[in-house]
């Protein structure tokens, strides 16, 4: 009796930590004209903010996919702004790279 309420409580206390997991990277999905966030991009970064506030995080971000490589730059430059302004306000540091190579109109915020 005394092994299966062990075996019962130590199941309990697994099953409670292991679903409180938090994720090491959020993938946010831009149309290619989108220069702001919307509401709910807004929303899931600062949850992902509020997840990992004591973490350095990089934020991989892929150029529009637009015709001209130079609007391109200049719309992931905009989409950079928009999520700094959110981890400056926390003061959490967020490391920026422009990833060329990653899927055109993707963000990545990544936990290091």
């Amino acid at each position: 009796m005394k092994r299966i309420t062990s075996l019962l409580g130590c199941l309990l206390i697994w099953g409670c930590t292991s679903t409180n997991q938090v994720p090491h990277s959020l993938t946010l999905f831009f149309s290619p004209e989108q220069i702001s966030l919307t509401v709910e991009q807004q929303r899931k970064i600062t949850d992902y903010l509020s997840q990992n506030p004591y973490h350095q995080l990089t934020a991989f971000v892929a150029p529009a996919a637009l015709d001209d490589p130079f609007k391109a730059l200049v719309q992931g430059q905009k989409r950079i702004q928009a999520v700094s302004k959110l981890s400056d306000a926390r003061d959490i540091p967020l490391r920026l790279e422009y990833a060329p190579q990653q899927t055109a109109d993707t963000l990545i915020l990544q936990r290091q």
